[in-house]
């Protein structure tokens, strides 16, 4: 699951615990946005209702020194729909059965003044890793819990991590998929998947609300602050490297909110790709089977070299600086056509006027007659792919 999302502009209807809020969003002055964020933002009028919410959880909920998890919850807010479901995930936090911190991440509009108590505010510099970055670094418990502001969590969901969560690595639980109000019956179950890292390296496919150590997230150096999208999934991938492993439980401790989002936006685009690609480039030794000591069985491959493709004929496969090949399409296909590698199963394009594709340098050649490489690939005797700098 890819858990970068971007906030629907549309209303949805108020839920019953949110209706409180909805009801009265009249303020007698709105506050305004700042210079740089009237060119990205509407004027926000739900803000002082809001901080009044937060205020009135922060005096009914003392500060434990006991507490053991921060819950981090990067909010980026542009209207009024995104108070209402930032409301939402404040209160689940609020209701949690074990009291926890809460650290609301402003990521970029500067809407809100800092609060302390525990629910805090504190600002960040626009960016979801950066936001993310910056609430677990002020945070002072030992474990966190990642909460996107349009997502909520069930009433016990912290208080049973804690309780299950294993000596070493994260936990993660089942999840809620769904589209409108809470309790509207458009909900569907996602059960939690057993951790296995050759998986992790197709995509992620738990969500990113999980119970992590602060420490871990040292360890693993934190959300690569660069990336536009699947940060979470070079997130992952770094922590299976650090042998940083995943326990799934049954239950369910995240409600995912499904709508039009940067996954939907971005997945079958060109930038999709390329990022997957730099996202790989950053990885590209497992790739090449060559695994540290880690989570995977602590399996340690020796780098397998591919066979000379036209044996002689071609000098030895040697990535670029970014570590991808440059490949050329010599098919008959008068249009595009999907070719999925063979070992890190990326989707590429090529064909028609598309000619030239970088791949990653383990697609090309495997020398497995069953799992070819694409410059292994032929149509009736013919390659489909020539390297263009041989």
């Amino acid at each position: 699951m890819v858990s970068r999302k971007s906030k629907s502009p549309a209303m949805e209807r108020p839920t019953e615990k949110s209706g409180r809020v909805a009801k009265n969003f009249s303020v007698d002055q709105p506050i305004a946005a700042t210079a740089t964020e009237k060119q990205d933002a509407p004027e926000i009028t739900a803000v002082s209702r809001l901080l009044g919410e937060i205020r009135s959880a922060n005096a009914r909920v003392d500060r434990l020194a006991s507490s053991k998890v921060t819950v981090i919850i990067p909010a980026w807010l542009r209207n009024e729909q995104d108070i209402i479901w930032l409301l939402e995930a404040v209160e689940s936090v609020v209701d949690q059965a074990l009291p926890c911190e809460c650290i609301v991440v402003e990521n970029g509009s500067a809407f809100l003044p800092d609060l302390t108590g525990n629910i805090s505010i504190i600002h960040s510099e626009k960016g979801l890793s950066r936001a993310r970055n910056a609430g677990i670094k002020a945070s002072t418990t030992e474990l966190f819990f990642p909460l996107d502001a349009n997502d909520w969590l069930p009433p016990e969901a912290i208080e049973t991590a804690v309780k299950r969560m294993p000596a070493k690595g994260f936990l993660y639980g089942a999840t809620m998929l769904f589209n409108g109000a809470r309790g509207s019956g458009d909900q569907h179950h996602y059960e939690a998947k057993p951790y296995d890292f050759s998986e992790v390296m197709k995509m992620v496919y738990f969500p990113n609300g999980a119970l992590q150590r602060k420490a871990d997230w040292q360890t693993i150096g934190g959300y690569r602050e660069d990336l536009p999208f699947l940060e979470d999934w070079d997130y992952w991938m770094t922590a299976g490297e650090k042998g940083i492993c995943g326990t799934p439980i049954p239950d369910t401790l995240y409600w995912y909110r499904q709508h039009g989002g940067i996954v939907q936006t971005h997945n079958k685009s060109k930038e999709w790709e390329q990022v997957k690609r730099l996202i790989q480039s950053y990885h590209r030794d497992i790739y090449r089977g060559v695994y540290p000591p880690m989570c995977c069985g602590n399996k340690t491959k020796a780098a397998v070299t591919p066979p000379a493709y036209n044996a002689g004929a071609q000098p030895p496969l040697v990535p670029g600086a970014d570590g991808m090949l440059l490949i050329e399409y010599v098919g008959g296909n008068a249009g595009k056509m999907s070719f999925y590698g063979a070992i890190t199963k990326t989707r590429y394009v090529a064909g028609g006027s598309l000619k030239k594709i970088f791949i990653d340098v383990s697609d090309a050649v495997t020398g497995v007659r069953a799992n070819p490489g694409l410059l292994e690939l032929a149509d009736r005797g013919a390659p489909i792919f020539v390297r263009a700098d041989a």
